[in-house]
């Protein structure tokens, strides 16, 4: 099945892609990596009449220390999580938990925010 029309939308900022869902409110919905809102689309379980995909912004991909916590960007993916060094040295329960998550294809796209915002109790 294919899913309903929408607009699409690429901000190239945060203060763009706010701007856009204070515009649209509950007619909108987040695009990270899109493995749980693309297939909800297709079966209509989810019908935005706006998509605003965040892929385009900077510096929402990151895993950093900072003052003594790691910090971890919404659009950091899994498989950035799995290979970090920096976790690896610092918080190995986090890249060992994150290489079982779903397989390759779901890891390289699948980002800490879009699972987080999704929150589905049956995912990976």
């Amino acid at each position: 099945m294919y899913p309903a029309a929408f607009e699409y939308h690429a901000p190239a900022s945060v203060r763009e892609a706010l701007g856009l869902l204070g515009q649209y409110k509950d007619d909108a919905k987040l695009l990270a990596g899109g493995h749980s809102l693309v297939p909800m689309m297709k079966l209509r379980l989810a019908q935005p009449k706006h998509l605003i995909d965040l892929k385009k912004i900077p510096g929402l991909s990151y895993i950093k220390e900072d003052g003594g916590a790691i910090a971890i960007g919404a659009m950091t993916t899994h498989w950035q999580v799995e290979s970090s060094a920096l976790l690896k040295q610092k918080c190995p329960v986090l890249s060992e938990t994150a290489a079982v998550i779903g397989d390759p294809a779901v890891r390289n796209l699948g980002t800490i925010g879009g699972s987080l915002a999704h929150a589905d109790p049956a995912a990976d």
